[in-house]
């Protein structure tokens, strides 16, 4: 969740200064992007570096498989292929020797 919080924090802060320097300040829109995204960096990364650490752990979290539900529906599907085979292989067991 934390990671969702620290996604929409940074995008906050760079529609924000992009729509100060595109619309209000009438700039070029590729300049007001680039100024946008180095900013919605800058002030993330210095002022809200607990938000952009715990976000971090739960996405590494995320991808270690810590969270165990997708291990147990990976489990599972792997179980129920193994009885699959092992009964196609009880009705005909030449079939599983080819």
């Amino acid at each position: 969740m934390q990671f969702l919080k620290f996604t929409l924090l940074r995008l906050a802060l760079f529609a924000a200064v992009f729509w100060l320097l595109y619309w209000g300040m009438r700039w070029n829109l590729w300049v007001a992007a680039g100024i946008g995204l180095v900013v919605a960096f800058a002030v993330s990364y210095l002022f809200f570096n607990r938000l952009r650490l715990a976000a971090s752990a739960d996405l590494a979290a995320r991808f270690s498989g810590a969270g165990g539900r997708k291990n147990e529906v990976a489990d599972d599907d792997a179980a129920a292929e193994d009885a699959a085979a092992e009964a196609a292989e009880r009705e005909d067991p030449e079939r599983g020797r080819s």
